[in-house]
């Protein structure tokens, strides 16, 4: 009997070990069946100061954002972040939606960005204001420390200009002026000074000089000259410019193309430079002397 009993326990000891040992079996070959799982990727709170267009569109407004990303290019998260437009729907859309980042990179404090095409051929100029376009790139990337100008790229060239008006072919530093309220730029106040003088409002123009230039320059002598000069520019208009900032002055550079109706034997086109100071809170014309 004693025998009988130890052998039942034997067995009993015996099975037991065997649900075990084919248990461990089984989930090693579970384990093994099974896609490994990939580490988790470091990821990296970024806090950006990104730019949109306001309401009514003439300035910049600020929009701040934290993006949790496995980005290791804060650059490239800007554009891609400003490409998708404001979170506050009352700010304007400042890239068409349709613009692709093909690549970005920052080389001695100017940072590289280069766009498709869309970015030029999907620009709505009847929603869009192109100082806010070119100002919402340039000020947000300069949010960043090392980034001290911005030279778009289309597709790798530097071609192409926004509205005629801002060509891509030099970089752009940032501009604080859109923070303003109510923005007059320095081409904004070029523009006016043209229209007073093509419809003889050259007391207007005079007011709009400089004090260095009123002391320098009196009224019958600015009258004689300025009508000389916009007889000249009669068949020509404005194709396009660029804004060069200093500590204490701007320079226009402009690019006047002949006119289509033009008569006459005429260059083509020709680029002439006005200087211009920000003098008791507006923008003032230097006069060459």
């Amino acid at each position: 009997m004693k025998t009988l009993y130890r052998l039942l326990l034997l067995l009993f000891v015996m099975m037991i070990m065997g649900v075990g040992i084919y248990n461990y079996s089984k989930d090693n070959d579970i384990g093994q069946n099974q896609p490994p799982i990939p580490p988790v990727p470091d990821q990296t709170k970024y806090r950006l100061k990104l730019y949109f267009g306001s309401p009514d569109n003439n300035r910049l407004v600020s929009e701040e954002r934290v993006i949790i990303s496995d980005e290791l290019q804060e650059e490239k998260l800007i554009i891609e972040e400003l490409i998708k437009g404001p979170r506050n729907k009352t700010l304007k859309a400042s890239i068409p939606i349709e613009t692709k980042l093909l690549s970005i990179k920052t080389i001695d404090n100017i940072c590289y960005v280069n766009l498709s095409k869309s970015f030029l051929n999907s620009y709505r100029w009847d929603l869009m204001n192109e100082a806010i376009t070119i100002w919402s790139v340039v000020n947000s990337l300069t949010e960043i420390e090392h980034v001290q100008a911005v030279q778009f790229l289309i597709e790798g060239d530097r071609v192409g200009a926004i509205e005629k008006y801002y060509s891509l072919k030099e970089p752009f530093y940032r501009n604080e002026e859109l923070f303003r309220k109510e923005v007059i730029t320095p081409f904004d106040t070029f523009n006016v000074f043209l229209d007073y003088l093509r419809t003889g409002s050259y007391d207007n123009a005079y007011k709009m000089l400089s004090k260095t230039s009123t002391d320098k320059i009196d009224f019958l002598k600015f009258k004689l000259n300025m009508g000389t000069y916009i007889r000249e520019l009669r068949d020509y208009e404005i194709a396009r410019y660029q804004t060069q900032k200093y500590s204490n002055k701007v320079i226009l550079l402009i690019t006047y193309e002949k006119k289509p109706t033009a008569i006459g034997n005429l260059d083509n086109e020709f680029m002439e430079s006005w200087q211009m100071i920000y003098e008791n809170g507006e923008w003032k014309i230097v006069m060459p002397i």
